[in-house]
């Protein structure tokens, strides 16, 4: 399962600015998760690639603030509000208290995630 992928984020409900993480793919391992999981959901649903298993149009996997991902190709830099996100449920589990993090110039970043979402 080799290639680029768009993923439709469904755990990460504060994002106002993008509700999908771009990349690139490239593994023969399959992901499956229970349904009707009680402690891990998928990190989003597929709309362009392979995702967990090629089948269920699942991507990654979330358990509490653990994330996995078959997502590969600068992740963090394509896909600034994710690094965000990663970093205020950092900061507030570290904390106990939520945080409002200052807006950094991300112009770069959007244009990257932009342009793939674009060239698919």
């Amino acid at each position: 399962m080799i290639g680029n992928i768009v993923t439709e984020i469904t755990i990460l409900n504060y994002i106002d600015k993008s509700n999908t993480l771009v990349g690139f793919e490239n593994h023969s391992g399959m992901t499956f998760i229970r349904k009707n999981s009680k402690t891990t959901s998928p990190l989003g649903h597929i709309i362009k690639g392979f995702g967990n298993n090629g089948d269920d149009k699942t991507e990654g996997a979330c358990y509490k603030n653990v994330f996995g991902t078959y997502l590969h190709g600068s992740l963090l830099p394509k896909n600034p509000h994710f690094a965000d996100y990663l970093i205020k449920t950092a900061l507030e589990n570290k904390y106990k208290t939520p945080i409002k993090l200052d807006l950094l110039n991300d112009n770069i970043e959007n244009k990257a995630h932009q342009f793939i979402l674009n060239h698919l």
